[in-house]
């Protein structure tokens, strides 16, 4: 049930079938997951993978940017809270580099710092989810990124 409220909630166009041939995407998606918890790229991972979307991961600053420049996925979920630098830097490197500036990317973090929704929103952040995250809310967000024009992020 909760793979058929992903399926419809992040690919509405696609009717309830199955073959799971019949549940992919029009286009492929590349997600690149940015998060040091080894269990988090799993959850992502077993939620979406299956539904025609590609998952990639990262779990430190280093890594993430050679695989978001060599991957180009269409979508990247950044945790804040990474080795070697931490996620706002990289997200500000990744705004900065024309080869990742256009790829979207939703913060998402356990952290509670004051004002880094703000602060993400203004380096170039599509969306912010706090952790633990919110099954409907991660769907809701992941569509609407999706289902919106590059030229509109």
């Amino acid at each position: 049930m909760w793979v058929d409220m992903i399926r419809t909630a992040v690919f509405p166009h696609m009717q309830a079938h199955t073959n799971p041939e019949m549940l992919k995407p029009l286009r492929p998606i590349k997600l690149l997951i940015i998060d040091d918890s080894m269990d988090f790229h799993l959850l992502i991972k077993t939620l979406l993978e299956d539904y025609g979307v590609s998952c990639v991961a990262a779990t430190d600053v280093v890594q993430a940017t050679s695989t978001a420049v060599r991957e180009q996925p269409n979508l990247i979920l950044l945790d804040i809270g990474l080795p070697g630098g931490g996620g706002m830097l990289l997200l500000d490197r990744l705004k900065s580099n024309l080869r990742t500036t256009k790829i979207p990317v939703i913060v998402v973090t356990a952290q509670t710092t004051p004002g880094l929704e703000s602060k993400a929103r203004s380096q170039g952040a599509v969306a912010f989810l706090r952790k633990p995250i919110e099954k409907e809310l991660l769907i809701d967000t992941l569509r609407q990124v999706l289902a919106t024009p590059p030229t509109q992020q």
